[in-house]
Formats: structure tokens, C-alpha cells, sequence
């Protein structure tokens, strides 16, 4: 018998419970990820730069799914998966695209969410990056209202984008 496979998966959790479900799952061996931004914070000492969640609710398990569909059950009304359409059975995160999601979204950064879905921008050129905070990273280069930016979207779940990366610092990728 093979061993399961574990995959990424998001979840939607409710009630402002994505604290309890987090520690849950850690707790039982899961890795977990949150993604996060930076922002300014101006307050009577000054400005402070705060790390706070980027997208309500959002939360990111590696686990079998098995596990999860097991611990949706347990949680019933607290949180969703986000589930293949012709399944119902949670929707595996490609290995790439979570790695290049979590490279922008683990702190120290200015992200900006742009949504669900890719989609709803204009196809742009898809790079990977070779060199500096974000090297690793495969996206796609795009004028966001204007700007150039570098986005990068776990399918279905998010898109985000961070300002321009130099040129010396990308690599095209050729799509089939």
C-alpha cells in the first residue's frame, strides 16, 4: 500500500477561530502557514511597522486528505476547504505555486491582495525570480492600475502582488 501523499490545502475558518484550528493542527503534526503583509502604524512613539494577516480568514495546512476531510468534520460550522468543483474532495495546492506564494507572503514585505482569481488580469510575462528577497518565486509581470508588478496566485484562492522587481533579477520562463 502507498503511503498518502500530503498536499497543501487552504482553508476558510470562521468565528475568528483561525488561532484555535491552527494550534489544532499543529498540535497533530501539520505544518500550517498564515500569510501575512507588513503595514505602517503611526502612534504616539512613532511609526512602527506591523505584520498582520493578509487575508481574513485564510489559513494553509500540509497534511493527507484524508486528515482534513476527518478534521472538517470535527469543525463542522467553524471552517471550509476549498474543494475541486467535480469532487467536493479538497483541491490539492500545486508544490510550486505555494512555495512561490509563501516566498511574498511570510513577513517583511508590503503585499498587496488582489483577489481570487488570476483571471481578472491581463496576462502578463511569466517569470521566475533569480536573485533577492523574492528569488525563487515564479509569477507573472503585470501593469496592476498602472504599475508594473509581480504577482504571483495560488489557483482559485488568491492572487497578490508585490511593486516591480529590476529586470537583472528575472528569468522569462517559456509556457507551452
Amino acid at each position: 500500500m502507498e503511503p498518502k501523499a500530503e498536499k497543501w490545502f487552504a482553508l476558510k475558518v470562521f468565528y475568528n477561530k483561525i488561532g484555535p484550528i491552527k494550534e489544532e493542527a499543529e498540535t497533530a503534526g501539520w505544518p500550517t502557514f498564515i500569510p501575512v503583509r507588513v503595514e505602517e502604524e503611526y502612534t504616539a512613539d512613532g511609526l512602527k511597522y506591523v505584520e498582520k494577516q493578509l487575508i481574513r480568514s485564510l489559513l494553509f495546512i500540509h497534511c493527507t486528505p484524508e486528515w482534513l476531510i476527518a478534521f472538517k468534520h470535527r469543525h463542522f460550522s467553524d471552517l471550509m476547504f476549498y474543494a475541486d468543483l467535480e469532487t467536493g474532495k479538497p483541491a490539492p495546492i500545486p508544490d510550486k505555486e505555494m512555495k512561490s506564494f509563501m516566498i511574498l507572503t511570510s513577513g517583511n514585505r508590503k503585499v498587496e491582495y488582489l483577489g481570487e482569481t488570476l483571471a481578472d488580469f491581463r496576462r502578463g510575462e511569466h517569470v521566475r525570480v533569480t536573485g533577492g528577497i523574492y528569488k525563487g518565486a515564479e509569477g507573472w509581470i503585470k501593469r496592476v492600475k498602472q504599475d508594473r508588478k509581480f504577482l504571483v496566485a495560488v489557483t482559485g484562492v488568491a492572487v497578490v502582488a508585490v511593486s516591480y522587481i529590476h529586470p537583472e533579477y528575472l528569468e522569462k520562463i517559456e509556457t507551452e
